[in-house]
């Protein structure tokens, strides 16, 4: 009886099984770069201002999204980052003292999109995350590890390709930490600051 009864239920659930959403509709790959706030140095005559270029990062990561409705998704992700010149010349940005910084990033967002039956398909996203950091400055003998909450707000844009393949671009602005070089010559203390990043990539439908 006991055999019959096992067999009943899993010819039950099978259908069931096979008829059940995917866990992900999508996973994508991107490369980017970001930079944090800071001040910049009058220079002639311009007056000081603001600029992103401090500590510029530059980095690949990967990601996976599912759609609630036909507004609305999820995303996580996973991106590393460094300040060498892994993709882009010059990543080391207005730091005075040379820094060798890497990081990985695991993100979680939410989003809404808009027009998602058009060609190109705008969309806001806001997410939080964690970024494991190493930090070293080879000319002061310091170095540092760190774990640092990050959050981010941002748009972006899809271009379908085919059914089956997006591409796109977004820009975010993250809040995370910074590592200033004015305290350089004795510690190195992280502090939360705002850095734009610039994120390409591509995505494709399982």
């Amino acid at each position: 009886m006991r055999k019959h009864a096992i067999l009943v239920t899993i010819l039950i659930a099978l259908p069931a099984a096979a008829s059940a959403e995917p866990i992900l509709d999508a996973l994508g790959v991107r490369i980017g770069g970001y930079g944090f706030r800071e001040a910049t140095p009058a220079s002639g005559e311009a007056p000081e201002g603001t600029g992103w270029q401090a500590c510029r990062m530059n980095g690949l990561g990967i990601f996976a999204n599912k759609a609630l409705d036909t507004t609305f998704f999820v995303e996580a992700g996973f991106d590393t980052y460094f300040t060498d010149d892994f993709l882009l010349s010059e990543a080391m940005g207005e730091y005075d003292t040379a820094i060798d910084r890497s990081s990985a990033l695991m993100t979680i967002s939410a989003g809404a999109r808009f027009y998602t039956d058009a060609w190109i398909s705008p969309y806001l996203q806001m997410g939080v995350g964690a970024e494991v950091t190493r930090v070293s400055l080879p000319a002061l003998a310091l170095e540092d590890t760190a774990l640092l909450p990050m959050g981010f707000f941002g748009a972006g844009a899809n271009l379908r390709v085919t059914d089956t393949m997006h591409v796109g671009a977004s820009l975010r602005v993250n809040a995370m930490g910074y590592y200033d070089d004015a305290q350089f010559q004795t510690e190195l203390e992280p502090e939360l600051e705002l850095a734009t990043q610039a994120q390409f990539y591509a995505s494709f439908a399982l």
